[in-house]
């Protein structure tokens, strides 16, 4: 019997190739044996095992990217015909209601706490926020609760979907093994140095980050996408 299964990863709003669901989760997937498919804006290519499909250039614009491009993106995914869909984006959960409906298991990817992250959101309107992250909660709630897992970036979201779905699965943000270079090296001879990888921008602490340094004796390194870095203050960043 051929238990091999066609996977299908969607996303309406990360780079085709984003270290956690292309590199970490895909290619994982391929390595282990699986059909794997991604799909997001882009061009359509395969890569280590890994089938990408495009569905053009990312439109600009919160709105588009929610309505167009989550409707191309779920249109391609029928086209697939997966018997597993990993959505990673709150625009893709009415999809994935509806791909739960032709009888498809459907995984949603939670990579933030997003009600909190709401409340951070300098384009919602401070006294919206509250309202907005309440609302997006109770309709994620009753989406979950109809799908069959949820995937976690850390045991702190992982812990906020306890009770709200049928299963909950943290997979944290750490390098595939074959990405790391080891040194021998013992840590107290080494360096002090402290290195932050993901989207650089004050919403994810960078603010806090640089501020931090002023009390360490070490160097930060910050490794990612930026936007709006605040400048090194003195040699400790």
């Amino acid at each position: 019997m051929n238990f091999l299964k066609k996977i299908c990863h969607l996303t309406s709003a990360h780079t085709q190739e984003d270290i956690r669901i292309f590199h970490k989760e895909c290619v994982s997937l391929a390595d282990a044996g699986y059909e794997v498919y991604q799909i997001s804006c882009g061009n359509t290519y395969d890569k280590k095992g890994v089938h990408l499909i495009g569905i053009g250039v990312k439109p600009v614009g919160r709105l588009a990217r929610m309505r167009k491009t989550a409707m191309l993106v779920y249109q391609a995914a029928l086209k697939v015909d997966a018997d597993v869909y990993h959505i990673h984006d709150p625009e893709l959960l009415p999809y994935g209601l509806k791909l739960k409906r032709l009888g498809k298991k459907v995984i949603f990817d939670s990579h933030e706490d997003i009600p909190a992250q709401i409340m951070d959101k300098e384009y919602i309107a401070k006294p919206l926020r509250k309202i907005v992250s309440a609302g997006y909660k109770v309709y994620e709630s009753y989406v979950i609760k109809h799908l069959d897992a949820v995937v976690a970036a850390t045991p702190h979201i992982a812990e906020k979907f306890q009770n709200r779905c049928r299963k909950v699965v943290t997979v944290n943000n750490y390098p595939r093994l074959d990405d790391i270079q080891f040194h021998e090296t013992p840590f107290t001879e080494r360096e002090p140095i402290i290195c932050y990888a993901g989207g650089i921008s004050e919403i994810r602490g960078e603010k806090i980050m640089t501020e931090a340094m002023q009390n360490v004796n070490g160097t930060l390194i910050l490794a990612g996408d930026s936007e709006n870095v605040s400048p090194p203050r003195g040699q400790n960043t």
